[in-house]
């Protein structure tokens, strides 16, 4: 049988309150029994020392003379009283008529001990003798029996009570643990009703309402909220990639078709060699758009694997810079370095060497011929910096002497496939420095670009020093 969990936290709480009003009933039933038990004998013993006194002082006489005088006001015997001589000859038998069941022979045999209580059973009784006795004197012994028929009574009553009030307690126990496993899964039900919306809109903005339900639920509200809200950020880009994939490759695509077909109907096999040619480039350009927009994706997504680890920035930047420089060289640039010789960084070393490339490349592409291309680093005090408090920042810039940059396209520069209205001798995909900032973002960082038109322009990128890298 498939429950459902509110359900079984409702007969789990009850179960667990029955449970423990039978425990405590057990020990208060035993504690009860025996005080009762102790009672009785204390009673007994009480009654017996009585009658010794009596015997005492005037024989068995005495002793019947008081058995006679409180059967007379009470109306009836309330205890067997037997007085048996050494040679255990009865002189004295007194008794309850309706007794006359049980087995009063055994009386004979039971051995005297005034600590200790014999029980003796009628066939035709739910209760009980208790008999005990005591030496009256060296020629004389007594034996006293009384049942235990007012002990069992109140026991039964007890009983009774208690089926009772277990009834109500049970029935109590359900309807609070129902509310209470109600209270508790209602954080569950929310995630439930969310899910079921999602699944049946496809709208992935919705969100786990927070409300008070308990440490555990609350951190998995937030857990939830916080998955929902990658989860749709990955949606988003995906769904961004594929659109902008659509749109910008069909004009390589159409070009790398009209090149084959070249290709294939002419008979010129220079012309032909030449169509190939192009088909390559065209189509090595196609797959470096797809992985730029698939790296793009995957950090704004928060699901770029990044691998720590510590580097000179000197290092990284003069990589970069010794890998173009052939292309500075082609347009007479000046490419300096300004950087700290034992400045380090903790960050994916080969996604922070593509942010510097992709800004040094962007510089020398704008930058005129015969300019200059600086790129500096340096530590930023942490009390001019943006971060949490107390944190060190590292701050790499790249400046260019190119056309520069109208103030309205400062901050469309990051955007996916934006060219600005003047064009570079060599035309990029437009997804350079949307990477950089996507890949800066995932590395806890920042970006900004300064330019005036006619001037240059200074993009700039300030990371943690010590970074917080998703594990590869």
């Amino acid at each position: 049988m498939n429950l459902s969990s509110r359900v079984r936290l409702t007969l789990l709480y009850t179960l667990v309150t029955i449970a423990a009003v039978v425990v405590l009933f057990t020990f208060t039933f035993y504690s009860l029994y025996r005080t009762l038990q102790q009672d009785e004998l204390r009673d007994m013993q009480s009654r017996m020392l009585g009658y010794w006194a009596l015997f005492q002082t005037g024989g068995l006489e005495a002793l019947e003379e008081d058995i006679d005088r409180e059967t007379f006001v009470v109306g009836e015997r309330l205890a067997l009283v037997r007085v048996a001589d050494r040679l255990n000859n009865t002189m004295l038998f007194s008794w309850p008529e309706s007794w006359n069941d049980f087995n009063l022979a055994r009386l004979e045999v039971l051995p005297l001990d005034a600590k200790t209580i014999y029980e003796l059973h009628g066939p035709n009784h739910e209760y009980h003798l208790q008999v005990t006795g005591i030496w009256l004197s060296d020629d004389y012994h007594l034996q006293l029996g009384v049942s235990n028929r007012n002990r069992l009574r109140l026991m039964r009553i007890f009983e009774r009570s208690f089926l009772i009030i277990a009834a109500s307690v049970a029935g109590v126990a359900f309807l609070v643990g129902l509310m209470i496993a109600r209270h508790m899964l209602r954080p569950i039900d929310r995630v439930t009703s969310l899910a079921r919306h999602i699944v049946e809109t496809g709208r992935l903005g919705g969100r786990v309402e927070k409300k008070a339900g308990g440490r555990e639920l609350e951190e998995l509200v937030e857990v939830i909220n916080a998955m929902l809200l990658r989860i749709e950020r990955l949606v988003d880009g995906l769904r961004n990639t594929v659109d902008m994939v659509a749109h910008d490759l069909r004009t390589p695509i159409t070009r790398l078709r009209a090149q084959a077909e070249l290709a294939l109907r002419g008979n010129d096999p220079a012309r032909a060699e030449s169509a190939l040619a192009e088909t390559v480039e065209q189509s090595d350009e196609i797959l470096r758009m797809v992985n730029t927009l698939l790296d793009i994706t995957e950090a704004e997504s928060g699901v770029m694997p990044l691998r720590n680890e510590d580097s000179l920035v000197a290092d990284l930047i003069r990589e970069v810079v010794d890998l173009y420089e052939l292309p500075a060289e082609d347009r007479e640039l000046d490419v300096r370095v300004e950087c700290p010789p034992d400045l380090t960084i903790t960050g994916d070393r080969v996604r922070l060497r593509q942010v510097v490339a992709n800004l040094v490349d962007n510089a020398i592409k704008y930058c005129r011929r015969g300019g200059t291309v600086t790129v500096r680093a340096r530590l930023l005090d942490p009390r001019d910096s943006g971060g949490r408090s107390g944190e060190e920042r590292v701050l790499i810039s790249v400046s260019d002497t190119g056309v520069g940059l109208e103030e309205e396209e400062l901050e469309r520069v990051w955007e996916r496939m934006y060219r600005g209205p003047v064009q570079p001798d060599r035309a990029g995909l437009g997804l350079g420095l949307s990477l950089v900032k996507a890949v800066v973002a995932a590395h806890g960082g920042s970006v900004r670009a300064e330019s005036e038109r006619g001037r240059g322009a200074t993009f700039t990128v300030e990371l943690p020093r010590t970074g917080t890298a998703i594990p590869a």
